[in-house]
């Protein structure tokens, strides 16, 4: 800082003024408002102003009344204190042409014998290129996070629903076990051998529709017109097939027989997620399932709502907002209700469609659950 201004400081001042490589702006501080003085042969280049041009205009770069408040209120502060004088901060600009560029403004302040302010020099450092270059690197770790979040997701996919396939196997063989010696259970038997060789083409879906998901998310698959009810007609049956043991009446209302959506063959994977969830959830000896569909029109367009209502434990109020996120434990029921609702979630999403969970006897949850999604109609 300089206590006196006199022709050699000026002298100096201009030297390094207009032999600088970053714009500059000498000006004047008087009754409280700036006055440019002089921009160095940088500045007309970067900004495409000339000498001039900014003279004759005498914009006041630093008035207070032209920019956001608290961002000279900082500045103010700074460069009116004899004790800081200096103030940097990056800003936008504006070019003569339009152009928006981004830089690193610092001010600095030279006061006179009584410490008040006289001058300002002001120096503008083209930052632009760099914040570019910032924002494809934050774009491409953004990229990456996404990446591996979807790579951790696919692989829990697999390992949940084979499992279910697995465990479905398991109890098959564990039922015709108990029939070897039984002659007369043979057809038993088949039958059961049956739904196992199903698991088995059941589990190499899995796998397809795992490569299905990762495509989905490149954006490389569309929704097309598909019939809704024969896939939840086959999901009934493979629900039914898959808990022999249990005792499971399902109820459907269906509006019509046949109900086209835009959705594609991962709306399966929806309704038996969706079925296979109500019946886990379920402690009763009697599992008792409501499957509904109907017509819906929300902020003018048309939808398919589709309802599944079940008389399982039922979910709280606390849950209901977490039920249908990625959970990494997924044997911990208290955090969620597994890897099924996440991936249901995120194939309804995919078709411009929406998800919940309400009670199924309103303010009784432990009446049950009844789970809702609409999908745009075809």
């Amino acid at each position: 800082m300089f206590q006196d201004i006199n022709e050699e400081t000026i002298f100096l001042l201009k030297v390094g003024f207009e032999r600088s490589p970053n714009s500059q702006v000498l000006a004047e501080y008087r009754n409280g408002d700036v006055h440019i003085l002089k921009v160095n042969k940088a500045f007309t280049e970067f900004y495409g102003y000339s000498q001039d041009e900014v003279l004759d205009g005498n914009p006041r770069i630093l008035n207070s009344n032209k920019q956001d408040p608290h961002f000279f209120i900082t500045m103010w502060d700074a460069i009116l204190d004899p004790k800081i004088g200096f103030w940097r901060d990056e800003i936008i600009n504006k070019r003569k042409d339009g152009s928006l560029i981004n830089v690193i403004l610092t001010i600095n302040t030279i006061f006179d014998e009584d410490n008040s302010p006289k001058y300002f020099t002001a120096y503008h450092v083209d930052i632009t290129k760099r914040k570019i270059a910032e924002e494809k690197l934050r774009k491409s770790e953004e990229k990456y996070h996404l990446a591996y979040e979807q790579a951790d997701l696919y692989k829990d996919i697999v390992a949940h629903d084979i499992n279910n396939v697995l465990q479905v196997i398991k109890s098959s063989l564990e039922l015709s076990s108990l029939y070897f010696n039984s002659p007369e259970k043979m057809s038993k038997i088949k039958e059961l051998y049956e739904i196992m060789e199903e698991q088995v083409i059941r589990g190499s879906n899995i796998i397809s529709n795992v490569v299905k998901l990762s495509e989905l998310d490149k954006e490389q698959i569309l929704s097309e017109k598909v019939e809704s009810i024969n896939f939840l007609k086959r999901s009934i049956t493979y629900i039914k097939e898959s808990y022999p043991s249990r005792e499971i009446k399902i109820q459907t209302n269906f509006y019509k027989e046949s109900v086209y959506v835009l959705a594609n063959n991962l709306l399966l994977d929806v309704f038996e997620n969706l079925l296979i969830n109500s019946i886990r959830h379920n402690d009763n000896l009697t599992i008792e399932l409501f499957v509904k569909v109907s017509p819906i029109v929300k902020e003018g367009k048309n939808y398919i709502l589709f309802e599944i209502s079940d008389n399982g434990r039922g979910i709280n109020d606390e849950r209901k907002p977490i039920i249908f996120e990625h959970r990494k434990n997924l044997r911990t029921k208290t955090m969620g209700m597994g890897l099924g609702l996440s991936l249901v979630k995120k194939i309804i999403n995919s078709y411009n469609g929406s998800i919940w969970v309400e009670d199924r006897v309103k303010g009784a949850y432990q009446k049950g659950s009844s789970f809702k999604f609409l999908i745009p109609e075809a």
